[in-house]
């Protein structure tokens, strides 16, 4: 399993090896193949810029805990704290996408969707799929339970492009796509 030093280093950093990693929740399984890094300090699309409660969350949380909220009401989104050392060094790392590997049937019953490629292109698809919801919200990543990741088992190429769908600081290209593959959200445009 990913230990929490892990998720002791920036946003950026941790966004970017998390791809090609394996994210599990009890039966279910993926490789991350799209992240994005959000900044504690000077991101204005982080929830810190604007919620104290997760300024809150912060300060009482270690490395690795589950950040789980509820995006305009519909989907859960799944973060992961990251502290590596203060200010613009701590923040969250947003899943965005997988390519499923395990329990397919299981994520297949949850979106009543059969195409594999529709199961966790996105991040509101991918908590649907592996039954994440606000229950999860602060648990420890790194405690052994029932969600939590596994080392990379190949070396990615891994490709950086703007973040999608926020409104403030979208010009950061703070998004992490494994290179071609067809289970991300939104293909990186060709410049």
């Amino acid at each position: 399993m990913i230990e929490r030093d892990f998720f002791q280093r920036d946003p950026l950093t941790c966004s970017r090896e998390l791809i090609g990693c394996e994210l599990f929740a009890g039966e279910c399984a993926g490789v991350i193949v799209e992240t994005e890094a959000y900044c504690a300090v000077g991101d204005e699309a982080c929830h810190t810029f604007f919620r104290s409660g997760t300024r809150d969350f912060m300060a009482l949380h270690a490395p690795g805990a589950a950040y789980v909220y509820l995006n305009y009401g519909l989907h859960w989104l799944f973060n992961i704290l990251v502290k590596g050392g203060g200010g613009a060094k701590d923040g969250f790392v947003l899943v965005r996408a997988l390519e499923p590997l395990r329990g397919i049937e299981s994520m297949r019953a949850r979106r009543q969707r059969h195409a594999l490629r529709d199961l966790c292109s996105g991040p509101g698809k991918l908590t649907q799929a592996l039954g994440i919801t606000g229950k999860e919200h602060g648990i420890d990543l790194c405690a052994g339970g029932g969600i939590g990741f596994q080392p990379r088992r190949f070396n990615p190429e891994v490709e950086s492009c703007q973040r999608i769908g926020i409104v403030k600081a979208a010009d950061l290209p703070w998004r992490f796509v494994l290179k071609d593959s067809p289970f991300v959200s939104v293909r990186p445009r060709v410049e």
